[in-house]
């Protein structure tokens, strides 16, 4: 599988680059002043007003600082794992069928590859409640590379379903 590789803390993770429809730098956001601690607030994607996810808080508990190699991560998520109706900018009917974005700060990229989590070697990873966004770990030539499930980063916590929908279609 394509991956992003990127750092949280010392730990090193992949995304699965078939998750993520595209990168950007670091931009300025409004502050959600509220919700949970891992909402930061919403940023500006072309017009659509987008929810901005802090990544480190999600995975370890706590925010880190933006580095040189920080970016966004925006994915389209599908839309049954939210409830808050969609429409298209273009007209005022709902549509279910299209996805949601968001935004993931991720402290720093390192770089994009190939990684196959189902190789020998490969640990299928431990499946503890609340946390089934931690995929199968492997090794590659700069360590240990644990895959992260974006779609089941943001579904376990209820409180994603508050979030205000884009008007991206």
């Amino acid at each position: 599988m394509q991956v992003l590789f990127v750092t949280i803390g010392a730990r090193r993770f992949a995304l699965d680059c078939a998750e993520i429809r595209e990168v950007l730098p670091v931009v300025n956001y409004r502050s959600a002043l509220t919700g949970p601690p891992w909402l930061l607030g919403l940023f500006n994607l072309r017009g659509a007003l987008v929810p901005l996810v802090d990544l480190p808080m999600l995975v370890n508990g706590g925010s880190e600082s933006l580095r040189m190699g920080s970016r966004i991560v925006v994915l389209r998520l599908e839309a049954d794992l939210f409830s808050a109706a969609r429409f298209h900018s273009d007209s005022s009917s709902f549509d279910a069928s299209v996805g949601k974005l968001v935004g993931l700060l991720v402290p720093e990229i390192t770089g994009l590859g190939e990684c196959d989590f189902t190789d020998v070697g490969a640990h299928a990873g431990f499946a503890f409640a609340g946390a089934p966004h931690l995929g199968p770990t492997t090794v590659d030539a700069q360590g240990m590379v644990q895959l992260l499930r974006c779609r089941r980063i943001l579904e376990g916590d209820a409180a994603l379903r508050e979030l205000p929908a884009s008007t991206d279609s």
